[in-house]
């Protein structure tokens, strides 16, 4: 039996709506517990190829930031554990800090993921989530300094998403000892743990040291394929089942 949960990272929009939702609809068949939709966004920067491609595809087709509701709407219907919403900091600074989050709490959303929000200069994003009661969380990466962990450690955030290695998203990743030390260390009750996970064998190393394994370059890669999006998906998800 699996002890640690799924997190399925898909970019809304990508590479079509229609395949998009039947991807979502796809990760709830599959028994994927817990669903993030990325806001596509034109300089993405801890985004790998893959997905840098799949976000600049849905801006061109003409996704629009509003459109997002139309994909958080299909997840909340399918019965998630959690859904969660990942975007960039130019785009919560736009629509405005505690307007974005009110929103976001008012469909349901879980939590959010900012990759490149500075923990130094945030806009009281992280104490206006906990005000609202939606969940907020900071983005943890190897080799931080124990100065970078204790200002984590102040969003107070009982959330974190933990990258596995330094740089982007896409290449596969090797969870070492050492990766799962940086995880311990953390010492916050929710690891969502990520970057370059593709397989069960990635997943289950992750047991007991992160609370859910995210997948989301591998997915993406499946959509990508031009094959039926639905059992595409399907199957990438259940090889790391």
């Amino acid at each position: 039996m699996r002890n640690i949960k799924i997190m399925a990272h898909l970019v809304a929009g990508y590479p079509d709506e229609a395949s998009c939702i039947q991807a979502i609809h796809a990760l709830a068949d599959a028994g994927v517990e817990i669903a993030e939709l990325q806001i596509p966004f034109s300089d993405p920067t801890a985004d790998g190829e893959v997905i840098t491609r799949a976000s600049q595809k849905a801006l061109d087709a003409g996704f629009r930031v509003r459109d997002i509701w139309r994909y958080i709407d299909t997840a909340k219907s399918l019965g998630f554990e959690e859904v969660h919403v990942m975007t960039y900091g130019n785009i919560v600074y736009r629509w405005g800090v505690r307007s974005f989050l009110e929103e976001m709490h008012s469909r349901g959303i879980t939590g959010v993921i900012v990759p490149d929000l500075p923990l130094e200069d945030d806009d009281r994003f992280y104490a206006a989530a906990r005000e609202i009661g939606i969940g907020a969380l900071p983005v943890a990466v190897p080799n931080m300094t124990p100065q970078r962990k204790a200002l984590l450690k102040s969003t107070a955030s009982e959330m974190v998403y933990a990258a596995l290695r330094q740089g982007v998203t896409g290449r596969s990743t090797d969870i070492t000892g050492e990766s799962r030390e940086f995880l311990r260390s953390l010492d916050i009750p929710k690891i969502y743990a990520g970057f370059g996970i593709s397989s069960r064998e990635q997943v289950l190393s992750l047991e007991q040291f992160a609370y859910a394994a995210v997948i989301g370059s591998h997915i993406t890669r499946a959509l990508g394929s031009g094959r039926n999006a639905y059992e595409s998906v399907r199957n990438a998800v259940e090889r790391c089942l």
